[in-house]
């Protein structure tokens, strides 16, 4: 499976890097590590696969052991003891319930500035954010992201820059759980990290044209490494909607044969370096402790400056350095069989690694899921519906008493048990003078508490999940008050806050790197193309300066976007207009009708002609004056 995050992540500072020599096999123990990383989470992923399994419906497939030393599947087992097994998937109506919850309340970023001087350039930021949100579908992601966080209990995106459908931007892409892997961790911040990579299978086209770096040598060398991938094979033998292809993962062999594994490693490492302090502009930075010389040939030249000019040394500004030690995130890419493809710093300015994740709720390090809390009562509730049908299709005729002597000629007790089965069967018999008759005895078995129990499950599974009847829009019982039915579905909010704040962290995170992506690559023509000059003041009066450093000015918050809101806006809006407090314009630009950018056209249209008229008719009577003041200037000249 090719994953288009790969052409997003830069391979240097400018996005470029100049080909290098040969491909070789290093840093080796960066790879154990992370196989082992790998390894040590293997528990995590067959959890959620069994989650994921009880979710959709494959609810019968844990592996059970009899006495006699087989083991097979409880669907194989009820199926050998001749029953259906039965299910009623209350799992994946929950899931639903919460899935709608969220896309009700859909919110959208706003960049706040804290400096309200500076709120222009939030806004311009915010236009910018909003932008990635759309072209990126960020909404329709983000509630795929959250179904997996309720199955899984931990969500992966990644945010990068490049050139993907015909454009260059910045681009978000959900990663699949069990292609990552990351150390282990205690802070349910995850500020703990330090290390995190991903698997990727990828067409030989797309290793070539990643890691040749315009390089035909390379190109040659990549080819040779991976021989065994075909594409035009993969393409035919590629499994299409499927879990078995992501199921049977392995650290070091493509799902698909055909396909190239390539290893994704980012490393937070410790480094030398020296902490700089120059006097003569007062900023502080970090170098690498092999620039030392950099640094004392400068201050060189600014005592030769200083000496040419007459000043006194000790007055010169110099950079002060101190040695200290540094961490700094690298990445790397490695083959199965250890070619490292590429390394490098962190090419992007927020010094991160591009990827942002949840794990939840991570106390002493463990992941639970929401649906995990409800697998037994699912369990509880699908026997018992199996075994109330057994109960309902054995007891149909009872039990039925054959005398011997009364068993018909050419028959054997097997097959009148046969026809007995039968919903229209027929036992042909000549009764005998003084012998019993056939007799069927039927109880009631159904009333042994079954019904009673199923229903108890039913109400644990709604007090378990926190998803009760009216969240899910269930129509209330008869003489339930309004009030109580209100506080029902807000109680029902209530259980899901902390899921859906943390669900909310992850997403502030995520915009974060987003804008801080966007202001590291975004030129000012991209900002005037995409904000104009809906941004308070003209983007292009913005240096990037401004817009970079940023970073401890915005703050990124959320703003509701549902139709609801957007209409007590607007009536908002058009209170302040009836009462004389804004503007026609002022209440098109800032509220959200349909025809508002039209009609402002049109106004603003109007109004320039109607200028452009008054500035004729102004010249126009300038001239008439000025044309009458010169008339008797020139007649007394003539006489």
């Amino acid at each position: 499976m090719a994953n288009h995050a790969y052409r997003t992540l830069p391979a240097g500072k400018n996005g470029r890097r100049k080909p290098s020599g040969e491909i070789e096999r290093a840093d080796c123990p960066v790879l154990l590590q992370a196989q082992k990383a790998w390894e040590e989470i293997d528990h995590f992923r067959l959890k959620r696969k069994r989650n994921r399994d009880y979710t959709y419906g494959r609810q019968w497939n844990d592996r059970i052991k009899l006495p006699d030393g087989r083991v097979m599947t409880e669907e194989e087992y009820i199926r050998q003891q001749g029953k259906v097994p039965l299910k009623n998937n209350l799992i994946r109506q929950m899931v639903k319930s919460v899935l709608g919850q969220f896309r009700n309340n859909q919110t959208q970023p706003v960049c706040v500035a804290r400096d309200r001087q500076e709120q222009s350039l939030g806004e311009l930021m915010s236009a910018a954010v909003q932008y990635a949100y759309q072209h990126n579908r960020l909404q329709e992601l983000d509630s795929r992201t959250l179904e997996e966080f309720l199955i899984s209990g931990i969500c992966f995106q990644k945010i990068g820059y490049g050139y993907r459908r015909g454009k260059t931007d910045v681009w978000i892409d959900e990663i699949n759980p069990n292609r990552i892997f990351f150390n282990a961790m205690e802070d349910s911040r995850h500020w703990d990290c330090t290390l995190i990579g991903e698997l990727h299978d990828m067409t030989i086209a797309e290793v070539i044209s990643r890691f040749a770096f315009g390089s035909r040598e390379r190109a040659v060398q990549l080819r040779n490494i991976y021989s065994e991938a075909d594409t035009e094979t993969a393409r035919h033998n590629f499994e299409n909607l499927t879990t078995r292809s992501v199921d049977r993962l392995d650290f070091y062999m493509p799902s698909v044969p055909e396909m190239c594994r390539v290893i994704e490693v980012w490393k937070l490492e410790s480094r030398e370096a020296l902490n700089c302090h120059d006097f003569a502009s007062g900023e502080y930075y970090s170098l690498p402790a092999t620039e030392a010389k950099v640094v004392e040939q400068e201050n060189e030249a600014r005592k030769r400056a200083a000496r040419e000019a007459g000043i006194a040394e000790e007055s010169v500004p110099l950079i002060e350095t101190e040695w200290g030690v540094e961490q700094t995130w690298r990445y790397r890419f490695f083959s199965p069989l250890g070619d490292l493809l590429d390394e490098g710093e962190t090419p992007y300015w927020h010094g991160e690694h591009p990827y942002v994740f949840k794990l939840y709720p991570l106390v002493d390090g463990e992941v639970h899921a929401f649906v995990e809390d409800v697998i037994d009562q699912q369990r509880y509730i699908n026997r018992l519906i199996t075994m109330i049908d057994f109960i309902m299709g054995s007891s149909a005729k009872g039990v039925l008493l054959f005398p011997e002597d009364q068993i018909p000629d050419g028959m054997t007790i097997e097959d009148i048990a046969d026809e007995w089965t039968k919903y229209n069967g027929i036992i042909l018999f000549r009764p005998r003078p003084g012998s019993p008759m056939p007799q069927q005895i039927a109880v009631n078995a159904t009333q042994v508490g079954a019904y009673e129990m199923l229903s108890l499950q039913m109400r644990l599974f709604e007090d378990i999940s926190g998803v009760h009847g009216a969240m899910q829009g269930k129509a209330p019982n008869s003489g339930t008050p309004a009030s109580l039915y209100s506080q029902q579905v807000q109680y029902s909010s209530t259980n899901l806050l902390d899921l859906f704040e943390s669900f909310k962290t992850f997403r502030e995170d995520r915009d974060i790197k987003i804008m801080k992506t966007i202001q590291q690559f975004y030129t000012d023509a991209r900002y005037q193309t995409i904000a104009g000059s809906s941004a308070g003041k003209d983007a292009s009066t913005y240096t990037p300066a401004e817009v970079r450093n940023t970073e401890f000015d915005l703050s990124i918050a959320e703003t509701l976007s549902t139709p609801a809101l957007r209409l007590a806006s607007n009536e908002f809006l058009m209170e302040l207009f009836r009462g004389g407090k804004i503007s026609l314009e002022m209440l098109l630009e800032n509220g959200s009708f349909p025809f508002a950018d039209k009609l402002l056209q049109s106004i603003r249209q109007s109004q320039l002609e109607q200028a452009q008229a008054a500035s004729q008719a102004q010249a126009a009577a300038l001239a008439t004056q000025a044309g009458g003041q010169e008339m008797p200037v020139a007649n007394p000249s003539q006489g």
